[in-house]
């Protein structure tokens, strides 16, 4: 049991607790080396009873490691104490965009754009190195008090090209939300194309405050990404500019030949709608309209 005081591989001092899940246990802690305050990651005493749960913590500590980007959570080092395993992290001092979502309700085009662009040039480093992320949504992502994000959570990630990859016995990963339907059919583990539904997921999400399917039984939600259509965030939000729909459905097609082949062409996209003086004007919210307030 992991207390506050403990020193964790004679270097890591336990401050408090940051959270506490099914999965894992978060602390805050004082590197003394370093002399710099960071995030430690215990798998949970429960968590350890399932030879899953204990590959998937060591793929994340393997995948993240070797990662080096300023919109991913940075890995500093993992190891064992206590007969359990740990990463160390950065310390992220924000909130989950979820958790920003639950409190605001939407964000602005605006913003949206930002945070969406920032996800896409992590999202282009990661697939550069034939890694699949497999779980972006939205308490994934972290979002800093000056508007940067950082995306973590590499536990599910798939290396393409890899004999490294957990098999979990053919069960679907990743959360049924932003479930691509190819992932559902059980066609692929995990491609390029399947993180690009799941931000087009997180678009239509960021813009509206809602994600296109939900409900309490994941399955039900898994049939309707194979067979109905996802509505427009313009039927929720009307004032939102066209290229908001052209996105969010090329991001999002089940023809994977009309979808987004790259994370790229998505990103260039957005990118030109932020651009888009004229566009970005029209998405102005209903209030922002009315008294001329900024969309920012």
């Amino acid at each position: 049991m992991i207390r506050i005081n403990d020193v964790v591989s004679e270097r890591y001092k336990i401050l408090a607790s940051i959270g506490k899940g099914g999965m894992s246990d978060v602390y805050e802690a004082k590197d003394f080396i370093l002399k710099r305050n960071i995030a430690i990651k215990f798998l949970s005493e429960s968590a350890l009873k399932k030879v899953d749960n204990i590959i998937r913590f060591q793929n994340e500590a393997r995948f993240s490691s070797s990662l080096n980007h300023p919109n991913i959570v940075k890995i500093y080092d993992y190891g064992e104490h206590q007969n359990t395993l740990f990463i160390v992290n950065e310390l992220v001092k924000g909130q989950t965009l979820k958790e920003a979502l639950d409190f605001k309700g939407a964000y602005t085009i605006n913003e949206t754009c930002s945070i969406m662009l920032q996800l896409c040039d992590a999202l282009i480093y990661i697939h550069a190195r034939k890694i699949i992320h497999r779980d972006i949504k939205s308490s994934n992502v972290f979002i800093l008090p000056d508007g940067s994000i950082k995306i973590g959570d590499f536990g599910i990630s798939y290396l393409l090209d890899s004999n490294l990859n957990i098999n979990e016995n053919k069960k679907i990963a990743g959360t049924a939300q932003y479930l691509a339907p190819e992932l559902i059919k059980g066609k692929v583990n995990g491609t390029y194309q399947s993180d690009i539904y799941a931000l087009g997921i997180l678009f239509y999400e960021l813009l509206t405050g809602v994600v296109p399917f939900d409900g309490n039984d994941p399955s039900d939600i898994a049939i309707k990404h194979i067979k109905e259509e996802l509505p427009s965030p313009l039927k929720l939000i009307p004032s939102l500019p066209v290229e908001v729909e052209h996105i969010f459905y090329k991001a999002t097609d089940k023809d994977l030949r009309k979808r987004y082949k790259t994370v790229k062409a998505m990103r260039d996209d957005i990118l030109n709608l932020y651009k888009n003086k004229k566009a970005m004007k029209q998405g102005r919210s209903l209030l922002a309209r009315i008294f001329g307030l900024s969309s920012n």
